[in-house]
């Protein structure tokens, strides 16, 4: 699979490049498309979680902007093929408006996104993923045009679309805890309720945890190909979370000192974050912010110096890529009547 990256108002360009891959594919009957969108904190491990679900193991390159690969996946019947268009936004939140240009409304029903947060920089968890679940739920009802089902007094309050929320490194952290178990308990808890609040999904992940990292595949699979629910949980906070969407509840979770039976969500999200910075205090966002406005900067000027040139670069590869397509196929209707012939001669 090749990956790309571009930035700004000519990133819209890349569905009809993706549109025109797919037509290439002559020997399907059929194909269907989805979208997975993986945004989080900077050097949280976003590729690399990302060439794991497509079993690749070339090493992660520095992310710019916005980057674009796919996954194909052959259902058993044989006659269609589905698509994973798979979106990374680089950095943390300095390219957040990218995400308009992946969450549009003609593919909103088959998109999910994949909030990335670093266990290993555990003050900064709990903000990233905060963000990113309102920035997504921001855009999907932008897209839809609506606010999806749940009144602030209620449990869940679904974003619209399928979230995971992929907290990664857990192997760095627990080593980091392991003579504190309040602390993993109010990681665990106050994660388990912000997931649960907005119909999202949570699981600890780690590269060297080949078993974490089959049950994230096994949840970007779910909705990217239509696979089999996960039916796995695991709750106990002393161990690496898994909790899917809709298999948690308030009850289960528990609740902050003084808010027993509170189903308040401002209340609960406001004392689930006190505690959690009281534990885990941010780090200072003032050196993010001067990099942020660099980021910006060096964004622009690459789009506009470098995307003309990649768009073709990517147009090449497509052309290649398709009479490559077409030698194959006619090398194979060659063989095929070559056989023919000589069944027949031998009668």
């Amino acid at each position: 699979c090749s990956e790309w990256a571009v930035m700004g108002e000519p990133v819209k360009d890349i569905f009809s490049l993706i549109d025109d891959e797919h037509a290439q594919l002559e020997s399907v009957d059929q194909n269907i498309e989805s979208d997975v969108i993986v945004v989080g904190s900077k050097q949280a491990g976003k590729t690399s979680l990302i060439n794991a679900f497509m079993n690749k193991v070339d090493e992660p390159k520095p992310t710019t902007a916005l980057e674009y690969k796919y996954a194909r996946f052959s259902p058993k019947d044989g006659n269609s093929q589905i698509v994973a268009n798979i979106w990374e936004l680089a950095g943390d939140t300095q390219l957040a408006q990218l995400v308009d240009v992946v969450i549009v409304p003609q593919r909103l029903a088959r998109s999910q996104v994949i909030i990335v947060a670093d266990l290993s920089k555990p003050g900064d968890a709990l903000r990233t993923v905060k963000y990113w679940l309102n920035a997504v739920r921001a855009r999907v009802e932008e897209c839809s045009g609506r606010r999806h089902p749940g009144d602030e007094n209620s449990e869940v309050q679904s974003i619209g679309i399928p979230v995971t929320i992929a907290m990664n490194k857990w192997d760095v952290f627990e080593e980091k805890t392991q003579d504190s178990t309040e602390h993993l308990q109010v990681m665990a808890k106050t994660l388990r309720y912000m997931a649960h609040a907005h119909g999202a999904s949570l699981v600890y992940t780690s590269l060297k945890d080949k078993s974490l990292m089959g049950v994230l595949k096994r949840i970007i699979s779910q909705h990217a190909f239509n696979r089999d629910a996960v039916g796995t949980t695991q709750a106990e906070y002393t161990r690496p979370i898994v909790m899917p969407a809709g298999k948690d509840s308030l009850a289960h979770i528990g609740a902050p000192p003084g808010l027993e039976g509170s189903s308040d969500r401002q209340r609960l999200n406001d004392a689930w974050t006190r505690i959690f910075e009281e534990r885990f205090p941010p780090s200072d966002q003032k050196g993010d912010s001067r990099a942020q406005k660099k980021h910006v900067v060096d964004s622009e000027t690459y789009a506009e110096e470098t995307v003309d040139s990649m768009r073709a670069q990517k147009l090449k590869e497509l052309a290649q890529r398709s009479a490559r397509l077409k030698a194959e196929a006619a090398a194979a209707a060659h063989g095929a009547a070559a056989a023919q012939q000589l069944a027949a001669g031998g009668r």
